[in-house]
């Protein structure tokens, strides 16, 4: 059975699982779009026909390939002294967790 992302104003509010599209928007009374490749994400974005992730952070971008990805590039990683970074969107940079 065919899966449809149930579209609002080109954001994904969810996903569903029917016979066709006409009954997919029929249950839910919204414009349903099928995906079979690129999952829709809810609270992601359907744009030209692309479905696009939830959007992690206001600053991040999109990038060649439609990926989000922060205004700086992670770290480079010492191998005699890794360590982990989580974005922090306050100081827009990467943090030392």
């Amino acid at each position: 059975m065919p899966n449809f992302a149930i579209i609002e104003n080109d954001i994904v509010l969810n996903t569903i699982v029917a016979d066709s599209k006409a009954i997919a928007e029929e249950i839910t009374g919204k414009t349903c779009v099928e995906f079979t490749i690129e999952p829709a994400e809810s609270g992601g974005t359907y744009v030209d026909g692309i479905f696009l992730k939830k959007k992690p952070y206001p600053s991040w971008v999109l990038d060649e390939f439609n990926r989000w990805i922060a205004p700086l590039a992670y770290p480079e990683i010492d191998p005699e002294n890794p360590k982990v970074y989580n974005w922090d969107e306050t100081t827009t940079s990467w943090v030392v967790v």
